[in-house]
């Protein structure tokens, strides 16, 4: 059991009316993912310098973007591909400590969007650190 499964499926349950459930599911996953990984290409900004963003705004966008591209497909075969759903899926609703997981569920969905918000915060402030100028 991980952080993530416990999160897809209780989304998933939190979304069973669409019809593509268990794929709006794990996009929201990928969201969680993509906010951890912004957040790091931010923080890697400031400490290179501030230049990547406002000199290279392509190469920042083709970074996200590529990025937020393999998250999701890693993600999609892991979580969707061969069955993994139903495995998934029963590995949960068998989880004995669903307090502790659905706890540790929540605390990554906060600690991602706190996070990403930290990180743009002190990156527009121009608050962290030039450990590499460029």
């Amino acid at each position: 059991m991980n952080v993530w499964k416990y999160t897809y499926i209780k989304f998933y349950q939190f979304r069973r009316e669409t019809l593509a459930g268990d794929y709006t599911a794990m996009l929201f996953v990928v969201e969680l993912d993509f906010c951890v990984y912004s957040g790091i290409v931010f923080l890697i900004d400031g400490l290179t310098g501030y230049n990547l963003i406002p000199c290279y705004g392509l190469l920042y966008v083709l970074i996200l973007l590529g990025g937020g591209f393999i998250l999701w497909m890693i993600r999609n075969h892991s979580l969707r591909k061969n069955g993994a759903f139903e495995r998934i899926k029963k590995e949960v609703e068998d989880e004995p400590r669903k307090f502790l997981w659905g706890t540790l569920s929540l605390l990554f969905v906060l600690f991602a969007l706190a996070f990403v918000a930290l990180s743009m915060y002190l990156w527009s402030q121009k608050m962290i650190p030039v450990f590499i100028p460029f």
